[in-house]
């Protein structure tokens, strides 16, 4: 149901976007303006999930190591304070991209539809960066919204797909396949509300 409801928020600010409308520049981009955009677009977008994905992992690799006993809780607070600051950041990064304003329409609204997405999935795993350090967070919650980013971020990987096969740089059968992965990863059944840390 959750996943149901964000979509249906992706879809609202998609239509929203939509009516902003594009206002190009007065000189077309070229095609090889066009390809540069979009690729430098989803090179972008790849770094950012690939640190995203470190960061969850790095996480949750500390939790795991609290529960065994094998490390502090020092070593735990600044593994979470690091996950927090990196899922900060990336909400950042994701805010200030700019898109140029001479491509055609249609990658346009796929590229923004696409940063649309990711800035919902990259906003949610800020919150469940909080949410790690409430003693109120469960696990399963914690994990329910990293999945829930995991879906926003699949959404924009698939706009910035399309964007890709509209440039021209991959074929239209290759837009199924991405080598930007949502993690997946759980938090082994541990929010900070089994951990026992807080802020």
């Amino acid at each position: 149901m959750k996943k149901v409801l964000l979509v249906g928020l992706l879809m609202s600010m998609m239509i929203v976007s939509a009516a902003c409308g594009n206002n190009s520049a007065s000189v077309p981009a070229s095609q090889d303006e066009i390809q540069e955009s979009v690729q430098e677009f989803y090179n972008h977008m790849s770094e950012l999930d690939e640190r995203g994905k470190t960061s969850l992992s790095d996480f949750n690799a500390a939790v795991a190591s609290y529960s065994a006993g094998t490390a502090s809780g020092d070593e735990l607070q600044k593994a979470l304070d690091k996950f927090q600051d990196t899922a900060t950041d990336l909400a950042d990064q994701v805010e200030k991209v700019k898109l140029p304003s001479n491509l055609p329409e249609n990658i346009q609204t796929l590229l923004r539809d696409s940063m649309i997405a990711f800035k919902s999935a990259y906003s949610i795993k800020e919150q469940a960066s909080e949410g790690a350090a409430s003693p109120t967070v469960t696990a399963d919650e914690f994990n329910q919204m990293n999945q829930q980013a995991d879906v926003a971020m699949l959404y924009g990987i698939s706009k910035l797909n399309e964007a890709r096969v509209a440039a021209g740089l991959i074929e239209k059968d290759e837009a199924a396949t991405t080598d930007i992965i949502p993690s997946g990863n759980e938090a082994d059944g541990a929010a900070a509300g089994n951990t026992g840390t807080s802020q």
